[in-house]
């Protein structure tokens, strides 16, 4: 008898967009599923269409909720599964027909704790790419946490999103593992895989682009964005930080922390992407736990092997090397604005 697979939808206004993921996911050849469709107080006819689906076919289920956000709904999601293997899918995006198939043949063929696909993107021109990750397929074997490994892959092998992986449910219940909120942590769907890999052995990376990723709906332009990305970014890291602490018998590396710490900083300023908003984002990183780490890290940016490693990642010449350390003594001593406005937004 095959597996059960959970796959888990959480719906909030996509009206349009969630009979072409529903069909997606009930069209896959693998037979064994069971599709939680978590309506999360979306004021559309979404909770009408998931009723509908749920009395055509018996491998549907729905939960309807009060509007919460998508962990929430996910994590709706996650207590009500019952299949040994979890995945998640975006009610605005569609999956190929052989994307669970796939999943699961990876997984079981290795005996692995996660598998991931490459995935395509659909944007509102029609453009349909073939590949978004820069991928390979390969297996990992991690006799150990080995997470300064991890963040080299990560963005490539190692995915940022949840949604094109198929995970051991039993793993998640290990770690009790849920998605945080959103006005806590900014990226809790990478946080989420930062913490799964705490139990992962062994990994498969399948380079077939077999989900299909929605660009631009029902998410915030860079415009709306609020200085406090930043914070959270942060605050994620130090989140994870105690998690490892918690599930780990060694910690990771303190680099591992300062790059990583520094590569959500850089990313969430270039979504802010204007500089009042930056500064405002540094201003506001005021809780005692998110400035010790955010200060750690400018410190090891500036001396340390972090900032070695990310001056020879972003090929920095000499005068670009110079002014980004006196940016960084800047920043440590609370005059950031000019540096911080020519370097990060470009508005110099």
């Amino acid at each position: 008898m095959a597996d059960l697979v959970s796959v888990i939808v959480p719906i909030y206004k996509v009206e349009a967009y969630l009979k072409k993921c529903v069909d997606s996911i009930l069209a896959q050849t693998y037979p064994a599923l069971e599709v939680i469709l978590v309506d999360d107080g979306s004021p559309d006819g979404c909770g009408a269409i998931c009723d509908e689906y749920a009395g055509q076919d018996a491998r549907v289920r729905v939960i309807h909720q009060e509007n919460g956000g998508v962990s929430k709904a996910r994590n709706a999601g996650l207590d009500a599964a019952e299949g040994r293997y979890v995945m998640f899918t975006d009610s605005d995006d569609w999956i190929e027909p052989d994307m669970v198939a796939t999943l699961i043949e990876g997984i079981t063929a290795y005996g692995a704790d996660i598998v991931t696909v490459n995935l395509r993107s659909f944007d509102a021109s029609g453009d349909l790419k073939e590949r978004v990750m820069d991928m390979r397929d390969d297996v990992l074997e991690f006799p150990q946490p080995d997470y300064l490994k991890l963040l080299q892959l990560h963005g490539t092998q190692i995915s940022i999103f949840p949604f094109n992986s198929l995970y051991r449910r039993e793993l998640i219940e290990k770690l009790a593992l849920r998605f945080l909120p959103m006005q806590q942590v900014h990226s809790e769907d990478q946080l989420f895989n930062w913490c799964y890999y705490a139990a992962v052995r062994k990994a498969v990376y399948i380079d077939k682009p077999l989900y299909v990723y929605r660009v631009g709906v029902n998410t915030l332009s860079r415009s709306e964005m609020p200085a406090e990305i930043l914070n959270r970014r942060v605050t994620l890291v130090c989140v994870l930080e105690a998690f490892l602490k918690k599930h780990l018998s060694a910690m990771p590396p303190r680099v591992f922390f300062d790059s990583l710490t520094w590569l959500y900083f850089i990313s969430g300023c270039d979504a802010v992407h204007k500089s009042e908003r930056i500064l405002a984002g540094i201003g506001m990183i005021a809780e005692k736990k998110e400035r010790r780490r955010f200060r750690k890290t400018l410190w090891d940016i500036l001396c340390g092997q972090a900032g070695r490693e990310y001056i020879r990642q972003t090929n920095m010449d000499r005068h670009a090397r110079l002014y980004f350390r006196a940016m960084l003594v800047l920043m440590l001593l609370g005059k950031n604005d000019r540096p911080v406005r020519t370097y990060l937004s470009g508005e110099g």
